[in-house]
């Protein structure tokens, strides 16, 4: 849901008769800063903290059932810019975007666009995570568990506008680090028992999209995913493929209105050491969103409110993982 749940606050989708470019035709700055307030509710027995926001108890008292919901409420700045020369078709972009929404995963973007002729625009860019920090040993129960950093450093390759269509291809690795990694360690695991709940390694995605405009008021964007959680654990190792519908809506002036619904299945190939059984989640999750332009009659402001929800169902519930949130939020574009 990574396209449709955090575009900018105030983001304008541009719509034309020819392929949906991205590099526009005039030289200069563009881009738009925003804040929002989310309120969410979490479950998980992984994540610690997100930008210093605790998502998860530090106390469990079994490792047989499903994480208990937890509640909080968190700011949350966002910005996107880029600098355009024309002439050469090149665009230079930073910002940040949401990863993987269930899991409260997000990066900042840094790179270059490239327009190429007829074959369409090359992308490249250099992936920075913003603060996690997750449990060292998640398997501890009936005491405090310990948090440890967790960063996601990688790349992103694009192919957009293939031959002037409005598919795109784009491919995303990055390194998954703990700082500490103590999986297991409370149980007595034999140290093979514990490299095989391992949770460094990497995280790589393969994104098939097409954009659709159906007429000027409606656009819809199928994508199809292939997602490898490659971990150095080959109890956690999982693959498989997610599909993504999304839909927006600019019939109504000064409002922009979307949605979007994304489900996918994903499965280790390994036995897990602590509940005997190979791993199958089930990933689905939808979104709505509105936004006003010019509140107020405020030039080049924006403000947007979202409704999100989204999970992950494991044939073991230890790793079920679900995340409701409400936000609200301004953007200044420019």
């Amino acid at each position: 849901m990574r396209h449709l749940l955090f575009i900018p606050l105030g983001g304008a989708i541009a719509l034309s008769a020819q392929a949906y470019d991205q590099i526009p035709q005039q030289d200069g700055l563009s881009g738009n800063v925003s804040l929002g307030v989310t309120s969410d509710q979490m479950k998980t027995n992984q994540i610690a903290t997100v930008t210093g926001t605790h998502v998860s108890d530090k106390n469990i008292d079994s490792l047989g059932g499903s994480p208990d919901s937890k509640s909080y409420t968190k700011v949350v700045p966002a910005f996107g810019l880029s600098y355009t020369l024309a002439g050469s078709r090149t665009q230079f972009f930073a910002g940040t975007a949401m990863e993987d929404f269930i899991n409260e995963d997000s990066v900042i973007d840094l790179g270059l666009r490239q327009g190429i002729g007829d074959p369409g625009n090359l992308r490249f860019s250099l992936l920075g995570s913003t603060p996690q920090e997750v449990w060292k040993d998640p398997y501890v129960s009936g005491a405090d568990r310990k948090t440890t950093d967790r960063t996601s450093n990688g790349f992103r390759l694009g192919w957009e506008n293939i031959f002037q269509s409005d598919f795109d291809v784009t491919y995303t690795q990055r390194k998954i680090d703990l700082n500490h990694e103590r999986s297991g360690t409370a149980l007595g695991l034999s140290q093979d028992q514990q490299d095989l709940l391992d949770r460094n390694g990497k995280d790589k995605k393969l994104d098939v999209s097409y954009r659709w405009q159906i007429d000027k008021d409606n656009v819809l964007t199928p994508t199809l995913s292939y997602i490898d959680r490659d971990l150095d654990g080959n109890a956690m190792k999982m693959d498989g493929y997610q599909a993504d519908l999304g839909y927006s809506y600019l019939g109504l002036q000064g409002w922009q209105f979307g949605a979007d619904a994304f489900g996918g299945h994903l499965k280790s190939d390994h036995t897990n050491p602590i509940y005997d059984q190979k791993q199958n989640v089930d990933r689905y999750g939808v979104s709505l969103s509105a936004t006003y332009l010019e509140p107020f009659g405020l030039k080049d402001w924006s403000t947007r409110a979202a409704v999100n929800y989204g999970e992950e169902n494991s044939n073991i519930n230890f790793y079920d993982t679900r995340l409701g949130s409400v936000s609200v939020g301004m953007s200044y574009n420019f």
